[in-house]
């Protein structure tokens, strides 16, 4: 085993030093794997290291309706191994068989989306890349017939920083350099059922330079509906997450989706602003002008990473109440009264400037009645 493991690594170590953008990654790292690990089926994604919502994907025998399954199931629904509690586990690396004690039917994604789909004789296999503390990636892998075993879960772990180094690695070939800053925001509007009521000429500009493979195919692109279900969830009561997600583009430099709620509905319809994207710790440092202490500046820095009271507690070592009281600070220093609003207020200290040049702020409509797109 120690044998076969060592000699995957070299192989995924290879993957890594080719010149490859991030489809083409996958792709490969794919086939690379399916020679030691057989599956039927995968879902490649690459993920937003701050929010852990997926940026791209690449799939193979999945076809667009089993993939708005998977993704209704992970953000709206309660199940085991979803990769946002993977993202956090010691070992990063989930069996469907195994996490259900062999009753697969305990799991909603297996009864409503696998089974129906030609998997009912088989397993699912999920797993987080992380390069450090941070995922960049995750994928499923399933099989038609026959069950994932211990050693899969520990191949796949083993190689899970290697898959990871080179998931950033292919983004940053493409996403480096380019500041994308001046070109205005653009706005995308969901009904209830995820398809588009309405889309900004800016809009489709920013998703004809996203990795993702629907664009071209479906009425509504994966990541839009990850990010609108991430809000719905949120505004559900199941997640004070903020539902953001930054995209590397073919064109190079990154963009930001922000999603929020428009009807009192848990399957209303959603607003997406669809920007270019910043470093998050940009807003950090500008919350420096507002006399913010270095805790507080850390705190700040949490929730701009969409970090919940009690996430922000353990990593502080501090208490939910003293998170409570530093925020109680910084929205009197901010002049704010929600997490919403302090993130809103710093959008709008890193964009208002370059939105004030060129077109009106308000030419799309996403700028006016206090409806002010928030990000992390």
């Amino acid at each position: 085993m120690a044998t076969a493991i060592h000699d995957q690594r070299i192989a995924f170590v290879r993957l890594i030093h080719r010149t490859l953008d991030l489809p083409a990654y996958f792709d490969a790292v794919d086939r690379t794997l399916q020679r030691c690990l057989p599956f039927d089926a995968s879902c490649w994604l690459s993920l937003d290291p701050g929010t852990e919502l997926p940026t791209s994907h690449v799939s193979r025998q999945f076809g667009f309706a089993h993939l708005m399954a998977l993704v209704a199931n992970e953000y709206l629904e309660d199940d085991v191994n979803k990769f946002a509690l993977l993202g956090r586990a010691e070992r990063p690396v989930g069996i469907l068989s195994r996490a259900t004690g062999g009753n697969l039917s305990r799991s909603a994604r297996y009864v409503d989306t696998l089974a129906p789909n030609g998997y009912a004789d088989g397993d699912e296999l999920r797993a987080v890349f992380r390069d450090g503390a941070e995922a960049w990636g995750a994928v499923a892998l399933h099989r038609r017939q026959g069950t994932f075993e211990e050693s899969d879960a520990t191949l796949v772990a083993e190689l899970g920083s290697l898959v990871a180094h080179g998931i950033r690695r292919a983004i940053l070939r493409t996403a480096a350099t380019d500041d994308r800053g001046s070109e205005p925001p653009g706005l995308i509007v969901l009904r209830g059922d995820d398809s588009i009521e309405s889309l900004t000429p800016a809009a489709s500009r920013w998703l004809g330079d996203v990795f993702d493979s629907t664009i071209a195919s479906e009425p509504t692109p994966l990541t839009v509906v990850s990010v609108a279900n991430k809000a719905r969830r949120a505004a559900g009561g199941d997640s004070d997450d903020l539902a953001s997600v930054r995209l590397p583009t073919r064109s190079g430099g990154w963009l930001r989706m922000d999603a929020s709620l428009l009807d009192d509905r848990p399957r209303g319809r959603v607003a997406v602003i669809i920007s270019a994207a910043r470093d998050p710790e940009v807003a950090g440092l500008i919350a420096q002008a507002y006399g913010l202490s270095a805790r507080e500046r850390d705190v700040t820095r949490l929730v701009l990473h969409g970090r919940s009271t009690h996430e922000i507690a353990a990593g502080l070592h501090v208490s939910p109440y003293t998170v409570q009281d530093h925020l109680k600070s910084i929205f009197e220093k901010v002049g704010v009264r929600s997490r919403r609003e302090l993130v809103a207020q710093l959008f709008l200290q890193q964009y208002a400037p370059k939105l004030a040049v060129g077109a009106s702020p308000s030419a799309d409509g996403w700028f006016l009645g206090g409806s002010v797109p928030t990000r992390h």
